[in-house]
């Protein structure tokens, strides 16, 4: 399975990948989740310390096994070996890779460093156990990019706020334009309050996380929030929406 997780800032990706990654783990599936955003915070949410080389700082690899001669780009790089040197495993069994910052206006073009992470994307997964969670960066600008493509599943995640469904709509247009099939969103930091606002969502809601001051606590002490069993069923019945899905 490769599932995908994007929205705009804050809503909340982070949480979803590191307790849906925490969740197959658990159901003993091999899970590699990469970080996708600029930001840099799933391998902190997943438990892990030391530092981990981004993807995007492999300058030299990527201009080997990228960029061809006149400046053409390799569209199938060879990224075998990279899995197992530059990604960290946490204490779960998690393997996480960090993609690094996409860098902008005089540094040039990220393409060289979009096939690499593209090529790594197909070598992800090589049977039926094995699970890769992408967390995305904040905002839509990966999918024009093509960065998700040939995920089986996107997942938004959305705030119950009108700011949040608008952003829905044009995730679901430019996932279409790059062929992903599949979408679906995760309502978080939910209030009964607030329940209007799911009936504006058009796409199909694969569960709703309550707003829970657990989170905070478990960021303001460094502890992966699966460990304080923040709001677990509700991942656990996402987590359980999600195979449904895909089996279908």
């Amino acid at each position: 399975m490769k599932i995908a997780v994007s929205g705009k800032g804050g809503v909340g990706k982070t949480t979803l990948t590191a307790m849906l990654a925490y969740l197959f783990a658990n159901d003993g599936y091999r899970v590699t989740a990469i970080d996708c955003d600029s930001s840099v915070n799933l391998p902190f949410v997943l438990g892990i310390k030391e530092k981990i080389t981004p993807l995007s700082e492999l300058k030299d690899v990527i201009q080997r096994r990228v960029v061809a001669p006149m400046g053409m780009i390799k569209l199938n790089p060879k990224v075998d070996d990279i899995f197992e040197r530059y990604s960290v495993r946490n204490e779960y069994g998690i393997r996480v890779l960090v993609l690094g910052t996409i860098e902008k206006g005089g540094e040039g073009c990220f393409c060289p460093e979009n096939a690499f992470l593209r090529a790594i994307l197909r070598h992800a997964i090589f049977k039926e156990d094995d699970v890769l969670l992408l967390d995305m960066e904040a905002g839509i600008e990966h999918l024009g990019r093509g960065t998700a493509r040939g995920v089986d599943l996107l997942i938004a995640v959305a705030e119950p706020s009108l700011r949040s469904v608008e952003t829905l709509k044009r995730i679901d247009k430019l996932a279409k334009d790059i062929g992903i099939e599949r979408f679906a969103v995760v309502v978080n930091k939910y209030s009964e309050a607030y329940r209007s606002i799911l009936d504006l969502i058009y796409h199909p809601i694969l569960g709703v996380v309550p707003f829970d001051e657990c989170f905070i606590k478990a960021d303001l002490e460094g502890i992966p929030p699966f460990e304080l069993k923040c709001q677990i069923e509700a991942f656990e019945n996402i987590k359980n929406r999600i195979v449904e899905i895909l089996k279908e």
